[in-house]
């Protein structure tokens, strides 16, 4: 009866770790996530600086209609 248990115990463990994803392929994942994430933020700096120069230009533009 007791080895029965030993082997049902290791079974259940030994299935257990083959269930959850290699360490490898969750590194893989997380890469990734951190490529999207460094190439959204990329475009967010540009939008950034685009947003800057307009506004840059818009305050330019506020001056001279001040100055008049």
């Amino acid at each position: 009866m007791k080895k029965v248990f030993g082997i049902i115990a290791i079974s259940v463990l030994f299935i257990g770790c083959n269930m959850n994803p290699s360490k490898e392929a969750r590194i893989q994942k997380l890469e990734a996530e951190i490529q999207e994430s460094m190439a959204k933020i990329n475009q967010l700096e540009e939008k950034i600086e685009k947003l800057e120069e307009i506004n840059e230009g818009l305050q330019l533009k506020i001056d001279q209609i001040g100055d008049n």
